[in-house]
């Protein structure tokens, strides 16, 4: 699964040039296409498991991976849920008793449908994510000028004419542009995509561009960005560029047909709701994300320690979580060996949860440790107390959601999976120093000790 959104964002551009040259104005074609797409859907779910078709395979995914960035506007926060609740659209069934319980089988981690803005910033730099980010707008721009570059006017389009067109299968080879009053004899069957090309190839290129100006103004005004928060700006641009180029156009056929006042109207919503998503998104970081998924077991840890509510101005489940780091920093009487043991806890819940794997773990919470005034020898510390105290940490990858629901399909084998996902007691190759704690359970010393190598897999990005 690597390279599948290449495969996901070449189907999308295959399909898109079926529907000019096929399924838009023939009805026999529409419905074989659906057919054969929804026959392709149910084999591959058959074939493996979940929902490997929408995961790897479906040409739609990546305009969901575009339109929804790291928060869709009505989407739960999933890493803000309690404990054991079936976040966003995780696969479920209903038990015997009404219940809802979770029915993954673990088809893809880091799955959009469990923590949608965990996925968007895991899977930022995978490859093929600056092309469909940056190539989808020239895709959407290609597909609705291809219908002015064919007939030489806008007529053609906004008419709707195209979606009745009987004799469309006997113009394949007919012309494909009609430019300044003449044809040019490119068969209509390339043509099609040779603009799907052009287009998408100029504002891929356009996107690359952009990042470096967007780094360069940042440097200027004395606050660099980063490579990946630098990406993020950009994506975020282009999904909103795309979105309204998108509904300019799309569906106008038929919105032109009602009265002026209901098409401004829709006009306005398009708007607002793409400025609503862009001023909730532009300044998104993952460390925010971080800080709040960490933020719900620092809560939980500082009530355990049973502070003085007069100690703080509001109740903790009221503070948000940049108020949550500051109280730890100033707390009084939070001792070395208190703020240990409230991270070794975090450590502990967020591996149980899954939201992160031990090999995870040493750079995600860099910034708690700071917060709490550790060293990385006391990540260390708290790695070997996990061990001796919880191994079944260690010893088995503990899923994000129930894995134990049956299913008929058979699980895409893991050929190369991360190292976090293997038992620690069979990572010998990857430790060359390692102690043994005393409950027998091996332990890593910090990623950071001169003696040892990071827990990490060439392909621990891509599972």
């Amino acid at each position: 699964g690597r390279n599948h959104l290449y495969v996901q964002f070449s189907l999308f551009v295959l399909g898109l040039g079926l529907r000019i040259l096929f399924v838009n104005g023939h009805r026999a074609s529409l419905g074989f296409f659906l057919i054969f797409t929804i026959a392709c859907a149910i084999l591959v779910g058959y074939l493996y498991a979940g929902k490997s078709w929408c995961q790897y395979f479906c040409p739609m995914a990546p305009v969901q991976m575009v339109y929804t960035g790291p928060r869709s506007l009505l989407g739960s926060q999933a890493h803000l849920q309690e404990r054991g609740t079936i976040t966003q659209s995780t696969c479920r069934v209903v038990d015997a008793s009404g219940v809802e319980r979770s029915n993954c089988v673990g088809c893809k981690s880091n799955c959009i449908d469990i923590d949608a803005e965990q996925s968007y910033w895991q899977e930022l730099k995978k490859p093929g994510r600056r092309l469909i980010q940056y190539g989808y707008l020239g895709m959407v721009i290609a597909f609705y000028f291809y219908y002015y570059l064919y007939s030489g006017n806008w007529d053609y389009y906004f008419s709707g004419a195209w979606t009745h067109e009987e004799d469309l299968l006997t113009k394949l080879f007919h012309p494909g542009f009609y430019i300044n009053g003449h044809a040019i004899h490119i068969p209509k069957l390339v043509a099609v995509y040779l603009t799907y090309f052009v287009f998408t190839a100029a504002t891929f290129w356009l996107g690359l561009i952009v990042e470096k100006l967007y780094h360069r103004c940042t440097v200027w005004h004395g606050y660099p960005a980063t490579a990946e928060q630098t990406q993020h700006a950009t994506s975020t641009l282009f999904s909103l560029v795309s979105f309204w180029t998108f509904f300019s156009y799309g569906a106008r056929p038929s919105l032109n047909r009602l009265p002026s006042s209901l098409v401004l109207g829709f006009n306005a919503l398009v708007v607002i709701v793409g400025a609503i998503w862009i001023y909730r998104t532009w300044q998104r970081t993952r460390t925010q994300y971080e800080r709040e998924r960490v933020s719900r077991s620092l809560r939980r840890q500082l009530v355990a320690l049973n502070l003085d509510p007069q100690t703080f101005r509001q109740p903790l489940d009221e503070m948000t979580p940049d108020e949550v780091y500051v109280l730890v920093k100033i707390l009084p009487n939070f001792t070395h060996q208190l703020r240990l043991q409230a991270y070794t806890a975090i450590v502990g819940d967020l591996i149980e949860e899954g939201l992160l794997s031990p090999d995870q773990s040493f750079e995600a919470l860099r910034e708690l440790r700071s917060n709490l005034q550790l060293r990385n020898q006391d990540y260390t510390a708290a790695i070997q107390t996990l061990a001796n105290t919880r191994p079944e940490l260690f010893e088995t990858p503990k899923p994000k959601v129930d894995l134990s629901a049956t299913t008929i399909a058979r699980p895409i084998p893991q050929r190369n999976q991360a190292t976090a996902t293997v038992p620690i007691t069979n990572r010998r190759s990857r430790y060359p120093d390692e102690r043994t704690g005393t409950s027998g359970q091996r332990t890593p010393q910090s990623p950071h000790n001169e003696r040892t190598t990071p827990l990490r897999s060439r392909n621990s990005q891509h599972r």
